[in-house]
């Protein structure tokens, strides 16, 4: 049991280091407007299983968003789209937990403060890192121009899959990933 206990406190580590700026705001948030809760320990248990239950529900939205992308079923700005949707996926977690917990009560003033904020600084968070990937996507994993003529060529024709495939079949010595990001990167500017 003990070694059970001792193997999860380096997760559990992680994820209070993740998570701790967003508690303290939210705690900020929760005790200037008022909210009430019974004991300081189930506000924080409260918040923790907020963060822990919205996380899986963004990557699951995220992941859904991308293959929906990529099929060309948005037509839309990806990371606006990703927010709205991070947004109501936040907001619905927590009166889901804010009824399910009865020593804490937040009212809808604080629940759509702390879900702004929480999705404003996601989606800032997710900007920059993209921005840091565009870069160093450009600088490192550059296809020759005549391979990247053959990509806007076949997706006038096929789907991106369609495309991915025969690219790599083509080309087997280009890694997977790198052929994957120029495609996707290509599809957005068609678009």
């Amino acid at each position: 049991m003990f070694k059970q206990l001792f193997s999860l406190f380096p997760i559990l580590l992680i994820f209070a280091s993740l998570f701790f700026p967003f508690i303290l705001i939210d705690l900020l948030i929760i005790n200037l407007m008022d909210g009430s809760y019974s004991k300081f320990m189930y506000l924080i248990l409260f918040l923790v299983v907020f963060y822990i239950a919205d996380l899986i529900l963004n990557i699951f939205i995220d992941s859904l968003l991308k293959v929906m992308a990529d099929f060309n079923f948005l037509k839309m700005n990806g990371n606006f789209i990703s927010a709205i949707f991070d947004l109501l996926g936040s907001f619905i977690v927590i009166s889901l937990l804010d009824s399910i917990f009865q020593t804490v009560n937040l009212s809808i003033g604080i629940k759509i403060l702390i879900v702004f904020i929480h999705t404003l600084l996601v989606f800032l968070i997710n900007n920059f890192q993209t921005e840091i990937d565009q870069g160093a996507d450009n600088t490192d994993n550059k296809l020759p121009s005549t391979v990247e003529y053959e990509i806007r060529y076949l997706l006038q024709k096929e789907n991106l899959v369609t495309c991915i495939d025969l690219i790599k079949q083509k080309y087997p010595d280009i890694p997977k990933k790198t052929i994957i990001k120029t495609v996707r990167k290509m599809n957005n500017e068609h678009k």
